[in-house]
């Protein structure tokens, strides 16, 4: 927080507050300036005005005179300063003024001071996708950094294990027609590069606070309709490309039902994990691309393979 601003009370006549705020700037007591905080005698905040909007003022009258009723924003001195930065990100402020629980002006934040604070949790958001802690990257432990990385990487040697069992479920039908472990990478591939771009739309709009687990629903369903759309124009493409590749018709429906099956799955888990992990007040982007990868890979090769037996196997 910075006490350096500029306020003016209501009634103050604006060339007054014109003149005062040449002298001060003058005498090099104000610096980086760009609204007036119109306050009362009490010090209550009113609203903020941009220095800009203010020179088209008539001098002559107050601020009470020439003020119009209009929408500001503030925050207490008090809030969390993720809180802050997401209104920052959120609204594209310059500046934000902070009172007390009372409503007293006692300050200003810019937007300078909110880049550092904006970068380090983007920073932290990118770490966390990848299962890596930033707090323990920047240390020069090796033996920390290698613990951390262990610990993700064992829980995805384990969902690599679950997906290797659902995949021996079906070693006949793969023993039969071999093409269909040419095409399995594909659906995989697939179906965890869409439930990445969804899992991180969503962990970045509730990051930025453009929604939240009550009202996400609109979201929800943007991303399942995109997903279907997606799901349905590359069933057509890859099912083309298997007929071509293999010449065998039924290997195409194979690939095209569960290709669209498994965008669905990606690009939903992709939009519920991290609104389902805010709620349990885990960190979104914390274990979300672990519980991702899981879902497109059990459920892809589960309905490829399990699409498979009932369509190619006689």
């Amino acid at each position: 927080m910075q006490t350096e601003l500029f306020d003016a009370i209501l009634d103050e006549k604006i060339q007054v507050a014109r003149d005062r705020l040449k002298a001060l700037k003058s005498s090099g007591e104000l610096e980086n300036i760009h609204q007036v905080f119109i306050i009362n005698e009490d010090r209550r905040l009113i609203a903020t005005i941009p220095l800009e909007d203010v020179i088209l003022f008539d001098f002559d009258k107050t601020f009470g005179e020439q003020l119009e009723s209009r929408e500001f924003r503030y925050v207490e001195a008090s809030a969390d300063i993720e809180d802050v930065a997401s209104m920052f990100e959120q609204f594209d402020l310059s500046v934000l003024p902070l009172v007390d629980r009372q409503g007293h002006l006692v300050g200003r934040i810019t937007s300078d001071d909110m880049y550092d604070v904006i970068e380090e949790r983007a920073t932290e958001q990118i770490y966390n996708l990848a299962g890596v802690n930033d707090d323990v990257e920047q240390e020069e432990d090796l033996l920390a950094i290698f613990k951390n990385r262990a610990s993700w990487l064992f829980i995805n040697l384990i969902t690599a294990i679950l997906a290797s069992i659902v995949i021996s479920m079906f070693d006949a039908t793969l023993a039969a027609f071999v093409s269909l472990a040419i095409l399995m990478p594909i659906v995989a591939s697939m179906g965890g590069n869409a439930g990445t771009q969804t899992l991180t739309v969503m962990v970045r709009k509730l990051a930025l606070g453009d929604i939240d687990v009550i009202n996400a629903k609109q979201a929800v369903i943007k991303e399942f309709i995109v997903s279907l759309l997606n799901g349905l124009i590359f069933s057509v493409l890859m099912g083309l490309v298997a007929f071509v590749w293999f010449d065998i018709p039924k290997l195409g429906l194979v690939i095209g039902l569960a290709m669209i099956i498994n965008l669905l799955i990606a690009g939903t888990f992709g939009a519920l994990i991290p609104l389902m992990l805010k709620r349990l007040n885990i960190d979104p982007a914390v274990g979300s691309t672990v519980i991702l990868t899981t879902a497109t890979d059990v459920f892809g090769f589960l309905s490829f393979l399990g699409l498979a037996s009932l369509i190619l196997v006689k």
